[in-house]
């Protein structure tokens, strides 16, 4: 199946669903970086191994990328279609993804500030935030990586959706403009 856009669009297109894979792969890499110096059995005991790699970094690196490239290409076409298809004015890859950005900061944020909530809890000896069941134990580093994987999820969910809702509405509100300037 073909998608009935031109040749230029579809380089476009690809150039959307790179960028944002790529964007996405990046801020998970840092993340799991940051969470596997947290609490490497996260990653060491509670993931299914995947390649014999021993090297914390590497190990990170690895499920960071499998755990997003995927969905970062979904995500990308995603983007794409919120900002070039239909009959509105279109918006460059390069507008989209600055307008990403602030969004991952979000994402990233959240769920750190909720790692930091988590790990308050547990020093004070109360429950987990999300349902003991999502939570492999209850140790101190488990109960933040987890609440702050748990959160990062949710949130990419969440602001996402809500950076293709922004993307859509900047493109009315373009078009919005672009009339009412050409009717003065």
């Amino acid at each position: 199946m073909t998608l009935p856009l031109s040749p230029a669009e579809r380089r476009t297109c690809a150039a959307f669903v790179i960028t944002f894979a790529l964007t996405i792969i990046t801020w998970a890499c840092a993340h799991d970086l940051y969470l596997i110096h947290v609490e490497p059995r996260h990653f060491t005991e509670y993931h299914r191994p995947l390649l014999p790699i021993t090297d914390l970094r590497l190990l990170a690196l690895q499920y960071a990328t499998v755990a997003t490239l995927g969905p970062g290409m979904v995500f990308g076409a995603l983007a794409f279609s919120a900002s070039r298809l239909g009959s509105r004015s279109p918006h460059t890859l390069r507008f989209a993804w600055l307008a990403f950005l602030p969004f991952i900061a979000l994402i990233e944020t959240s769920a750190l500030l909720v790692g930091k909530i988590a790990a308050g809890r547990h020093a004070l000896e109360q429950s987990p935030l999300y349902p003991e069941a999502l939570y492999p134990d209850t140790t101190a580093g488990i109960a933040y990586s987890q609440s702050v994987n748990i959160t990062a999820y949710l949130a990419a969910a969440a602001f996402g959706g809500l950076y293709l809702l922004t993307l859509l509405l900047l493109r009315k509100q373009t078009d919005y403009t672009s009339a009412r300037s050409q009717s003065s």
